[in-house]
């Protein structure tokens, strides 16, 4: 019988492998996609509304979050390592402790290249989310040029290369099993997978001809997509009371974040 082995860096777990893409995300070229994502994501969430934002395991400091007409926003991680800003939650993508249909929006920013079970992450959203909810994720492009480095040096465990990298089309089957309709898509991020302190020329005309549609120049992509609501299940008024996010009840928090168990 033939032994497989697992490489080390596939055992590694969400704790471990946040901090070091938080790391990655000072780097030159982290910097430089962070900030693309950064400003696609402030376009996106300008038209999200409702009560409620969660915001997980996010691996850089989530300054998007300022452009949401949402005005209680949440960030829930698993480490507060390398962040600037404490998460109002520390817990787990894979078994959030939030009560359901209570949430009005989740940012899933390279969640899913992080955990061992994104199914489970996306049935909690699921879960979580209220009918007509939006989620919105971010993922690295395993396509072009940036899936090449990943097979060159996904090997060598250096971060976010050995990250299991997830395509657009696979994210929108996964959502559209579980009932959502995208809203929308694009690629971002059109430049090679190497740092660079300055733009070069180059640089600048990939950028000029870049089109949302092509992937094979992206360093990664966004997906906004809502949750449906089932046919003839009555719909509960869009104003209504404030509602209670996290199960067991309610306590105190700090930064005006979500209650806590009791």
């Amino acid at each position: 019988m033939r032994l497989i082995m697992t490489p080390k860096f596939l055992l590694k777990t969400t704790p471990v492998l946040l901090p070091e893409l938080r790391h990655w995300c000072r780097q030159p070229l982290g910097m430089q996609l962070a900030h693309a994502e950064q400003e696609a994501l402030r376009e996106a969430l300008s038209d999200v509304f409702g009560y409620h934002l969660v915001v997980l395991d996010p691996p850089c400091e989530p300054g998007a979050l300022d452009s949401s007409r949402i005005l209680h926003r949440v960030i829930e991680s698993c480490t507060p390592d390398g962040l600037e800003r404490s998460p109002e939650i520390i817990g787990n993508a894979e078994q959030l402790s939030l009560k359901s249909d209570s949430v009005d929006a989740f940012v899933l920013p390279h969640v899913l290249e992080l955990v061992a079970e994104p199914h489970q992450v996306l049935r909690e959203i699921d879960r979580c989310l209220i009918p007509e909810g939006h989620v919105i994720i971010l993922g690295f492009n395993p396509l072009g040029w940036w899936g090449v480095r990943k097979l060159l040096c996904g090997w060598r465990g250096q971060i976010p290369w050995a990250l299991r990298f997830i395509s657009l089309p696979r994210a929108k089957d996964w959502l559209s099993l579980l009932g959502f309709d995208t809203i929308q898509s694009r690629y971002l991020f059109p430049h090679p997978p190497w740092q660079n302190n300055r733009a070069t020329d180059k640089e600048n005309v990939l950028d000029r001809i870049h089109r949302p549609h092509w992937p094979l120049f992206a360093a990664s992509w966004l997906l906004v997509a809502r949750k449906r609501v089932a046919t003839l299940t009555p719909i509960r008024p869009r104003w209504r009371p404030r509602r209670a996010v996290l199960s067991g009840g309610v306590a105190a928090t700090r930064h005006g974040s979500m209650p806590r168990h009791g």
